[in-house]
């Protein structure tokens, strides 16, 4: 059976979803679980990786196993597996050709600041603080340019290939949540860095030391020189994986 999971973490102690020679990774704590419940290793494919720190409430990774043990029973034997930071939400057959990054047509990533002055204590690791008030509406503005298909050499690694740096952002929301300021992303896919660049750009914006017009003129350079910083990774979870 091909069997897809949903699930989530808190990335806080984690090198990222990657696999990897040194650092705690999400895949590896998933790959440790399997191999303890079927005895087998297995080959895990994810919808998206997830950097350093960052969380995640909707994840999705599928992986083929023999079917000796149904997905009901699979699920609730890998969250007795699994750490403490990391839960199965959800576990199901589904076609074999289904792939959990390559069948996906949308992710869904939000960003979170908190725009007051006392520091956070609670969501110390999930969100990044600035102390002065974020204007929102000028970042709502700024956000707009980034819909629709582009070239986010300007936003995303440098390391990744020239000839994939062109997506589709299908949204880009922000709005006031409470204390809370959230950057809502839609797009087919997300080069790495591209998330917390955009974030970054976006609170130059909100604390008025770039106007909203400089978002969109950083976008169509095309230039990594002119990247923006890059935001920290916990205010950074990948919310929902559209099929």
């Amino acid at each position: 059976m091909n069997i897809k999971v949903v699930l989530e973490y808190d990335g806080s102690n984690f090198a990222g979803w990657q696999q990897q020679a040194k650092g705690r990774t999400v895949e590896a704590e998933l790959k440790r679980a399997l191999r303890e419940i079927t005895g087998k290793d297995h080959l895990v494919h994810a919808a998206g990786r997830t950097d350093a720190g960052a969380h995640a409430e909707g994840q999705v990774a599928n992986f083929h196993t023999d079917g000796r043990i149904s997905p009901r029973r699979l699920m609730a034997a890998l969250n007795a597996k699994l750490p403490e930071d990391v839960a199965v939400l959800s576990a199901e057959p589904v076609a074999d050709d289904f792939h959990a990054r390559y069948s996906a047509r949308w992710r869904r990533y939000r960003y979170r600041y908190l725009d007051r002055p006392a520091r956070p204590a609670l969501d110390r690791n999930r969100c990044w603080h600035i102390s002065q008030t974020l204007d929102v509406e000028a970042m709502s503005d700024a956000s707009s340019a980034l819909v629709g298909k582009h070239d986010w050499t300007s936003y995303c690694a440098a390391s990744e290939p020239p000839d994939t740096r062109v997506r589709e952002m299908r949204s880009a929301r922000v709005f006031r949540r409470g204390d809370f300021v959230e950057l809502e992303l839609v797009a087919e896919g997300f080069l790495r860095g591209l998330a917390r660049s955009i974030a970054g750009a976006l609170a130059d914006v909100g604390r008025g030391v770039r106007p909203p017009e400089w978002v969109g003129d950083v976008l169509q350079a095309r230039d990594r020189r002119q990247a923006p910083r890059t935001a920290p990774a916990g205010g950074l979870t990948l919310m929902e994986v559209i099929y």
